[in-house]
C-alpha cells in the first residue's frame, strides 16, 4: 500500500493500480490489484467452493431481480436500492434447502413466500405512516386476480400526505415469479408476469371516497405450484402540468408488498 502525495489525483483503477480513500483520511491510497486470475477460479480444484458460492449467489441475484421486475411499476416510488435486500432474502430462503448439496441448492420461494409480506421499498417513509387505516385485500389464484378495498380516507386524520405536492394516486401491482431451481448446470429464470392498475389522481386536501380496485392477469397465463403471486401497493404524488396532464413525482411516495399467494 502507498500514499499518493503529489498533484496526480485519481480514483478507481489505472492499469494494475487501484486508488481509493479511507474514511477520515485526506490522502489517496494506492495499491496493486490482487486476487487469483479468472482461469484459475474457473478450473482450479482449490476454488471449487468459490465456484459453488458464485453459482448459488447468481441464483439469489436472479430471483431478487425477478421480484423487482414483477413490481416494476412501483420502482419510481423507492427511496433506496432495494434489490440487494431482495437478494439477501433469496439467500436466506436458499439456505433452507437441506436436500441438495452446496452449489445446487434451490430457492423455493413458493414454500416460504410469507417472508415477502411487508417488504418495503422505502426507508424514509413507511406506507403505514401515510395510509393510517387497515386495508382489506385478497388474492384469488384460481381467477388470477387480486382485490384491494380502500376505505374512506380523510386528509389529516387517516391519510397523512405531504403538503409539498397537491395530487396523489394509488398504484396496485400484481406480479408472479417462479422458484429458482437448479437444472442441469445452471439456474434458469422462469417467466415473470406483472399487471398494474393506476387509480385516478385525487386532490391531497379532499376526502378520498371508499373504492375497490382489482387487478387480474390475462387468462392465458398458466400458474403452477412453483409460482408465487405477489400483491404490492404504492401511493404516488403528482404535480399538475395542465388541467389534464399530471407529472408524477419521482421518489414522491412509498410502496410495499402487502400479500402473497
Amino acid at each position: 500500500m502507498a500514499i499518493l502525495k503529489n498533484h496526480l489525483e485519481f480514483s478507481g483503477g489505472l492499469g494494475n493500480l487501484s486508488a481509493y480513500r479511507l474514511p477520515g483520511m485526506k490522502q489517496t491510497i494506492i495499491r496493486t490489484k490482487g486476487g487469483a486470475d479468472k482461469e484459475k477460479i474457473l478450473k482450479s480444484p482449490s476454488f471449487k467452493l468459490t465456484r459453488y458460492n458464485y453459482t448459488e449467489f447468481s441464483a439469489c441475484a436472479k430471483l431478487g431481480g425477478s421480484i423487482r421486475s414483477s413490481m416494476l411499476a412501483l420502482a419510481p416510488l423507492a427511496d433506496y436500492n432495494y434489490t440487494p435486500m431482495l437478494t439477501s432474502l433469496a439467500k436466506a430462503i436458499q439456505l433452507l434447502d437441506t436436500e441438495n448439496p452446496r452449489g445446487e441448492r434451490n430457492i423455493f420461494l413458493s414454500r416460504h413466500k410469507h417472508l415477502l409480506t411487508g417488504f418495503s421499498l422505502n426507508r424514509n417513509t413507511a406506507f403505514e405512516s401515510i395510509v393510517r387505516h387497515p386495508l382489506q385485500y385478497s388474492i384469488d389464484r384460481d381467477h388470477k386476480e387480486a382485490l384491494i378495498q380502500f376505505p374512506e380516507l380523510m386528509p389529516g386524520v387517516n391519510l397523512m400526505l405531504s403538503k409539498q405536492y397537491p395530487l396523489f394516486r394509488f398504484i396496485v401491482n400484481l406480479g408472479c415469479v417462479n422458484d429458482m431451481r437448479f437444472i442441469g448446470k445452471k439456474y434458469p429464470v422462469g417467466n415473470i408476469v406483472n399487471k398494474s392498475v393506476y387509480t385516478d389522481w385525487f386532490h391531497a386536501t379532499q376526502l378520498f371516497k371508499a373504492m375497490d380496485v382489482s387487478v387480474q392477469f390475462n387468462q392465458k397465463v398458466k400458474l403452477s405450484e412453483q409460482m408465487t403471486m405477489i400483491l404490492s401497493l404504492g401511493i404516488q404524488m403528482g404535480v399538475p402540468v395542465t388541467d389534464t396532464v399530471v407529472n408524477p413525482v419521482k421518489y414522491g411516495g412509498c410502496a410495499k408488498i402487502i400479500d402473497v399467494a
